[in-house]
């Protein structure tokens, strides 16, 4: 991500109110809840990403230039994370890079990354296993790199951004409010351990949706593999088959050289301590089998 940044050259622009659009959007991300997060609209030379009520974003890829304009109303550290954790990876893709939305952790010098729809508490797992001396790589977006062993996850630095109830718990202060709607950064009031090199990959977990479902930990084959990654990608263009065809091969070489597992677990914190030991239990035999 360091070094895509530095290929984009983003100019932010004052805040603007967002106008309506003559277009439609050809693609949207939809919460679980069905909540619009993003909307994709077209333009002759490039695209318009919409944060609605937080922000526009015009991409023009094949001079990597981005313009943003917040909303009045959108904090300066939101308006960058969305660049950071939007704009940027969608851009990586779209150039033929390999990034999927996640957070990931070392154990054992060796990359464990997490998947999951907003709200399946991967960035919760992360803080956790980072708490119990696990250094964490990312909290939001995963880059990979191919080598010659598999694939190198790049480090992100952050904050750690917990809904209020999970930064209560893992902070133990007081002071925050557990019923609250905010997100709060735990990692340095906390000093969490994070990693600032390349890990080598050991596996993928792919969170369950049932938040009720016993803790279990099961291999997926190679399609299904696939088929559960996708949602998790950054495509910018999901109607420009070469460059999806292009996605799905990398995704598809990803799983074919990656373990991936499917992930359930009661979404309890008394029940993280057992789902750590068992994640961590996987990649020690992963790493066994490798070497």
């Amino acid at each position: 991500m360091f070094g895509l940044t530095a290929m984009v050259d983003f100019r932010p622009l004052p805040a603007r109110a967002q106008q309506p659009l003559a277009s439609q959007p050809f693609d949207r991300w939809i919460l679980p809840d069905g909540f619009v997060k993003a909307e994709f609209h077209r333009l002759p030379d490039g695209f318009l990403l919409r944060f609605p009520d937080e922000a526009d974003f015009e991409i023009l890829p094949a001079t990597s230039a981005v313009t943003g304009w917040p909303v009045p109303d959108t904090a300066p550290d939101h308006f960058r994370s969305l660049f950071d954790n939007a704009v940027l990876p969608l851009i990586g893709d779209h150039a033929g890079g390999l990034f999927l939305h996640g957070s990931a952790v070392t154990i054992d010098g060796r990359a464990a990354a997490f998947l999951g729809q907003s709200g399946d508490g991967k960035t919760t797992l992360a803080g956790a296993f980072a708490k119990a001396g696990y250094p964490f790589l990312t909290e939001d977006v995963i880059e990979l790199v191919p080598d010659d062993d598999g694939y190198q996850l790049q480090p992100k630095p952050s904050g750690l951004r917990l809904y209020a109830d999970s930064a209560a718990f893992l902070t133990g202060a007081e002071h925050i409010d557990a019923d609250s709607d905010a997100k709060f950064d735990v990692a340095d009031a906390m000093r969490l351990p994070f990693r600032n090199e390349p890990a080598p990959l050991a596996a993928i977990f792919v969170l369950g949706a049932d938040h009720e479902a016993p803790l279990g930990i099961t291999r997926l084959t190679e399609n299904r593999a696939a088929q559960a990654l996708m949602p998790h990608s950054f495509v910018l263009d999901v109607e420009d088959k070469n460059r999806l065809r292009g996605h799905f091969s990398r995704i598809v070489g990803l799983c074919c050289n990656t373990p991936c597992y499917a992930l359930d677990y009661v979404r309890d914190y008394d029940e993280l301590p057992r789902v750590i030991a068992a994640i961590a239990t996987a990649i020690s035999e992963v790493g066994a089998a490798n070497d």
